[in-house]
């Protein structure tokens, strides 16, 4: 049975040097010289940069944790060189963490993340990459088998693969410092963000022993099929597995800024003995997928916890009125920047 640990033991492969310059930095594999692809892992924060704080536990352990972790799946891989920006708890600038990619040639940076939100009500994993070019093809390459081993491997909830361009800089480059680094070293990168610390949904994908391996695995094994790689010691082999081609954009492509255009329902059915009802739900967004739904059963004084929506436009949902409702049912859609729209309300009884 898993225990809960309360803190997290730092597992360190090498040392870097204490002056963590990015020169500092080295292929985490006996065979550098023969490998033919370079893998970048960059543990997200560090030192006193300590990112989400939860449960009494800080994302910069837990981001080591994981690195560490996919460093080990992927080095049982062929042809693939490993290395880190850190491997202790070093503090790094995002410019530097992007060097040492660049300075190790390496064909891809993965820097790895946990999340959390203002409301605290967000849940599940999403890929952040570039906007522009190359950067974006492979970055949304890359994230749509990342975000698809999490939800099968061990089940987080998709939030998506994104972009987000810095709207000070009129949209002339990506809003994320790592990101933007690494696209200016023309360094194909993506942020990870394994899934919420502050939300009940995701707790349980993280604070149980073998919880983060099980996370660094998978941001592993979806490296390996990006590059088609294959590994003797797993028996696996991804050399013939077909990821999707996503075409370089000639223009940037930005966030979506607007909510949903569409939220709309109709009640289909009412059991009075259970005080459910069924719900018609119209709900479209032309920008970006819609993720969440809630509903408020008193006209909006207070909504329910976010619930996942998968429906293609439109679908139907049940909800359970409870004795102090007022009769009525609202609801509000989120798209996958967390853009909301509420839709009109409907008398049930």
């Amino acid at each position: 049975m898993k225990k809960r640990f309360t803190q997290v033991a730092l597992v360190t492969c090498t040392a870097l040097c204490a002056s963590m310059l990015p020169t500092a930095a080295v292929p985490m594999s006996a065979e550098a010289a023969t490998k033919n692809v370079v893998v970048c892992i960059d543990p997200g924060h560090g030192g006193s940069n300590l990112g989400a704080q939860y449960n009494d536990l800080q994302e910069k352990d837990l981001t080591l944790q994981i690195a560490n972790a996919m460093y080990a799946e992927l080095t049982k891989y062929e042809g693939v060189t490993v290395v880190m920006t850190r491997t202790t708890d070093a503090e790094l600038s995002l410019s530097d963490r992007a060097q040492i990619a660049k300075n190790n040639q390496a064909d891809f940076l993965y820097s790895i993340h946990l999340n959390a939100s203002s409301e605290h009500n967000l849940y599940g994993s999403e890929v952040w990459t570039s906007g522009f070019g190359e950067m974006y093809a492979k970055g949304q390459a890359f994230g749509k088998i990342e975000t698809a081993e999490l939800s099968s491997q061990i089940g987080v909830y998709t939030r998506g693969v994104k972009t987000k361009l810095s709207e000070a800089s009129n949209m002339s480059r990506d809003y994320y410092g790592v990101i933007s680094a690494a696209t200016s070293l023309n360094v194909p990168s993506v942020i990870i963000e394994h899934c919420y610390m502050d939300e009940a949904h995701d707790t349980g994908f993280y604070m149980e022993e073998g919880d983060l391996e099980a996370f660094g695995k998978a941001d592993a094994t979806a490296v390996a099929k990006y590059f088609g790689l294959k590994s003797t010691a797993l028996g696996v082999d991804y050399s013939t597995y077909v990821k999707e081609e996503v075409a370089a954009p000639a223009l940037p492509v930005a966030q979506d800024l607007t909510p949903p255009e569409t939220a709309a329902i109709t009640v289909t059915q009412y059991d009075a003995a259970t005080r459910t009802a069924k719900l018609h739900v119209l709900a479209k967004d032309s920008g970006s997928p819609i993720i969440y739904y809630s509903y408020s059963t008193d006209s909006g004084a207070s909504w329910s916890v976010l619930c996942g929506w998968t429906a293609n436009g439109e679908g139907d949902i049940s909800v359970v009125l409870p004795e102090n409702s007022n009769g009525t049912i609202t609801l509000a859609v989120y798209n996958n920047y967390d853009l909301c729209t509420i839709s009109n309300t409907v008398t049930v009884y």
